[in-house]
């Protein structure tokens, strides 16, 4: 009961916020022109940075973001799937490359 209570209890907040932004979304007039876009993308960092431990979790993330800077003009998007496929490679493979204990490089 008490995993059920939760649930309805956050599945009740997610319709109402959605209802609220949608509402919100429809009263305000150019809303696209505010520039909030990059609160999307500040929330994602701030979430993102402060799990960055060691340099094999940096080296993938910086990877990536240079992997989707320079392939953005692809279409479907496709620059933000490179990305992820090269930042998930870059950090498997420094990663077991660190899995021996003698490597310095990986602190």
């Amino acid at each position: 009961w008490y995993f059920l209570g939760a649930e309805l209890a956050m599945y009740v907040n997610w319709l109402l916020c959605t209802f609220a932004g949608m509402v919100f979304g429809q009263a305000v007039p150019n809303i696209g022109a505010w520039g909030l876009d990059f609160a999307m993308l500040a929330t994602f960092i701030g979430i993102v940075v402060p799990m960055l431990k060691n340099r094999p979790q940096l080296a993938a993330a910086l990877v990536a973001a240079a992997v989707a800077l320079a392939c953005h003009g692809l279409p479907y998007k496709l620059g933000l799937m490179a990305a992820a496929l090269s930042g998930i490679v870059v950090g498997v493979l420094l990663e077991r490359r660190c899995a021996t204990p003698d490597e310095d490089l990986c602190q």
